[in-house]
């Protein structure tokens, strides 16, 4: 048998504490219509593995049917103020050009036939000069007939088609807020139930909530789904009051969920303390690529602190287990053991931490605990017969 004398040591002191695995809620999304209806379908069960785009639930809703006559409407209005237009700038043009050449064969005619009685010295000079004016202006009206026309007809044809183009790009643009797939103007014509309306996935990811079943009712802003994607999951642990200037952001943290340990960090450190329990909630970012871990599950995590604190030290082949609690065998004299109860804390290479049973003034056995060990099971096994 050898002993060791307890040493008095500081090491760090980990924070174990209770935690619940929730879902990353920077990558959450709840499915959610803008518009009320009944569901016709829904191809997805909790659990399922979506991809973005994917097509999640069939519904109808009688606005949507409502929005889609309008669009119609509106369609229809402005093929017809564009036809309007088309027709009014040709028919002006035309009138205008004809007018405009009209006028411009009389003012040149008048032109040459002053010329003809100023050579001949049968009319005034200042009557040539006003033929000439009247002729220029002739030419000038009949050259802006040519180019648009720009008459109050023309103007109130071009208001009314962009009026109806505006009207039914708001109506469109309201159908896709409601998540309408409007591919083009002929997917408009396409035999298809107009009050139709399919819920697609924004994100890929796990569905974890579903909140309808074929036949439901849904009003409008009410979730009927919610999708994550649980490549990353949050553990929140909830940290006692007095532990709370122990733990940092950044600090690194294991986690115990489902007899799986893995490493992690403090990634956010809630300001605000649970005024019943007095606990503060800690989460820590943990990876979940392979989806093992579900939401819900409760957990572990084992706070690394970097703080140093006073302990007692002792070789860590001192430690026997029985029943599942730690003893060590305590030299009262030689040759005389006695058993001693203890708590363990963080080892260091050979050594352990002992957080309670021990004053630093024992001797433990270090080397031969076993055969105590079998022999006090022994002596145990006699008195229970």
């Amino acid at each position: 048998m050898r002993t060791a004398s307890v040493m008095h040591s500081s090491t760090t002191s980990n924070i174990v504490v209770p935690a619940v695995v929730e879902p990353n809620s920077e990558q959450l999304q709840q499915i959610t219509p803008l518009v009320a209806g009944r569901v016709s379908e829904i191809f997805v069960a909790l659990g399922d593995t979506v991809k973005k785009g994917e097509v999640l639930v069939s519904a109808e809703s009688p606005q949507i049917a409502e929005l889609h006559g309008k669009l119609h409407e509106a369609r229809t209005r402005r093929q017809l103020a564009a036809l309007t237009l088309e027709r009014v700038q040709q028919s002006a043009n035309r009138v205008g050009i004809i007018k405009a050449q009209a006028s411009l064969e009389e003012a040149d005619a008048d032109l040459r036939r002053i010329k003809r009685l100023v050579d001949e010295g049968l009319s005034a000079r200042k009557d040539l000069i006003a033929a000439q004016v009247k002729y220029e202006k002739a030419v000038a009206d009949l050259n802006f007939s040519k180019d648009v026309t720009l008459n109050k007809e023309v103007a109130e044809a071009r208001a009314g088609l962009s009026t109806a183009k505006t009207e039914e790009e708001h109506i469109r643009d309201s159908l896709k807020a409601f998540d309408v797939q409007l591919s083009s103007e002929d997917g408009l014509h396409a035999e298809h139930d107009i009050a139709t309306l399919n819920l697609r996935a924004p994100m890929s990811g796990t569905v974890i909530e579903r909140f309808v079943n074929p036949g439901s009712g849904f009003e409008a802003g009410k979730p009927i789904l919610t999708i994550a994607n649980t490549a990353t999951v949050w553990v929140i642990a909830s940290v006692p009051e007095a532990k709370m200037d122990a733990i940092r952001v950044g600090m690194p943290a294991s986690v115990r969920v489902d007899e799986r340990t893995m490493l992690g960090q403090v990634s956010y450190i809630d300001p605000r303390l649970n005024e019943d329990t007095r606990t503060g909630r800690v989460r820590v970012i943990i990876n979940n690529q392979d989806g093992k871990i579900k939401c819900g599950s409760y957990a572990q995590i084992i706070f690394q602190s970097a703080r140093r604190e006073p302990a007692l030290m002792i070789p860590e082949s001192a430690v026997e287990h029985i029943d599942g609690k730690s003893i060590v065998f305590l030299e009262e004299s030689k040759g005389k053991y006695r058993v001693r109860e203890i708590d363990i804390g963080v080892a260091n290479g050979d050594m352990v931490a002992v957080t309670k049973g021990l004053t630093g003034q024992e001797s433990v056995v270090s080397q031969g605990v076993f055969l105590l060990k079998s022999k006090l099971l022994r002596e145990q096994m006699h008195d229970s017969d």
